[in-house]
């Protein structure tokens, strides 16, 4: 019967009794399976996550082009990863980095979702913002990627260079009174070493008038 009308027999069941079998152009069944497969990966979006790093002491000048960086890549469709990493002291000032978190997350309200809270890894304190599915929606539209490149041309135009990793070179560098501490020279004459005690105050009152700004105790 299958031959007759130019199909395949196909065995369905073979361990039902008696097995099952269809005549169909398995081919065309092939190709129709294919076929759904790659409508269903085309319809699937695969979220890319993004960094945007910062300091607590990051001026708001330069937080704002990270601000906009976030939002060019939330409405690309992609996840965000906004991280504020300490070093030396300012982890003594968890507070002014929510606060940095909490301004990002509310200027970009309208585009993304708060997906993780506010959370620490080593020294890095980290959110994690999600594009909402009306930003997913539109992030592939011609619109929305013309409005893109021609926000990056402008910052760029105004200075702002999308950094790869500026933070990550001097992770491993020392606090700098720890670093004076363990070099100290050694046999100073006594007018040395009135010096140098001088010099480490007045470096001692210079760090902590600037440490004040941050509403230290």
């Amino acid at each position: 019967m299958a031959r007759v009308q130019h199909l395949d027999l196909i065995e369905v069941a073979p361990n039902a009794d008696p097995p099952v079998c269809r005549i169909f152009d398995y081919g065309k069944f092939i190709y129709e399976r294919e076929k759904k497969e790659r409508e269903a990966r085309r319809s699937q979006k695969v979220f890319e996550v993004k960094g945007i790093r910062l300091r607590p002491k990051t001026t708001e000048h330069h937080a704002y082009f990270k601000m906009r960086a976030a939002r060019r890549f939330l409405e690309q469709g992609n996840k965000v990863k906004v991280m504020i990493r300490f070093k030396g002291r300012e982890d003594q000032i968890p507070h002014v980095a929510q606060r940095m978190l909490e301004k990002i997350v509310q200027d970009c309200s309208d585009i993304a979702l708060l997906e993780q809270g506010p959370s620490m890894e080593g020294k890095t304190m980290l959110i994690v913002l999600a594009p909402t599915a009306a930003t997913l929606a539109a992030a592939n539209s011609r619109a929305t990627q013309a409005r893109i490149q021609k926000e990056l041309e402008e910052d760029k135009a105004k200075g702002y260079v999308e950094e790869e990793d500026e933070d990550e070179a001097d992770t491993e560098v020392e606090d700098e009174d720890e670093a004076e501490t363990r070099a100290a020279p050694a046999r100073l004459t006594p007018d040395q070493e009135r010096a140098a005690q001088k010099a480490r105050n007045r470096k001692k009152k210079d760090s902590e008038r600037r440490m004040e700004q941050y509403e230290l105790p």
